[in-house]
């Protein structure tokens, strides 16, 4: 079982914290960083090719829906970067096509449902066990729902994918099936022994 610490690119600083980017804490973690920028506007690849060879090891979410960003980060040296669920087919299976290292991302919507679980993402999820992309990152909004979810994937799915949970809670989360569970990404902050 992996564990990763979770931060927010904020300029010169990681969320929660702040903790400079340049910390030489994050040297001893692997990392993974997100952007918050709903797909629009680029990477800070300038700064990010000084900064990656000097972690660990690091993983990204550039919160878009281009395979291009993945590569670029890919190229860059990280370790795995993520693909929104609901990019288009033809933006995974480019991705996929190149490495096996792009992973799946679904940020959990703040107000989700029963619905949006059965009629959306699960069927979503479906689908795109036949793209190829082996790996799935859940990322939750508010505490309990990524548990909620990961409780009710279909057993089917489940087991179609290798999966990274990254709670509200920052912390591990009870689950009742751990077995296709390959990773936690959790706050970041606590890991490095940053203010909060």
């Amino acid at each position: 079982m992996q564990t990763w610490a979770r931060f927010v690119w904020s300029g010169d600083s990681l969320l929660p914290g702040p903790i400079a980017i340049d910390d030489v804490k994050l040297t001893r973690l692997p990392l993974h960083i997100e952007f918050r920028r709903n797909g629009k506007g680029g990477l800070p690849l300038d700064s990010l090719r000084l900064l990656i060879p000097t972690w660990k090891n690091v993983q990204f979410d550039p919160d878009g829906f281009s395979h291009r960003e993945v590569m670029d980060l890919l190229l860059l040296g990280a370790e795995r970067a993520c693909i929104d669920v609901w990019a288009s087919d033809k933006e995974i299976e480019l991705g996929h096509a190149i490495t096996e290292q792009v992973m799946l991302r679904e940020r959990l919507p703040e107000d989700f449902n029963m619905h949006y679980l059965t009629d959306e993402l699960f069927p979503r999820l479906q689908h795109l066990r036949k793209l190829g992309p082996r790996s799935v990152l859940i990322v939750g909004r508010k505490k309990g729902d990524v548990g909620y979810v990961h409780d009710r994937i279909p057993r089917e799915i489940l087991a179609s994918f290798d999966w990274w949970l990254a709670p509200d809670e920052g912390n591990e989360i009870p689950l009742k099936n751990r077995s296709a569970l390959t990773g936690w990404i959790l706050d970041g902050s606590r890991m490095v022994g940053g203010v909060r």
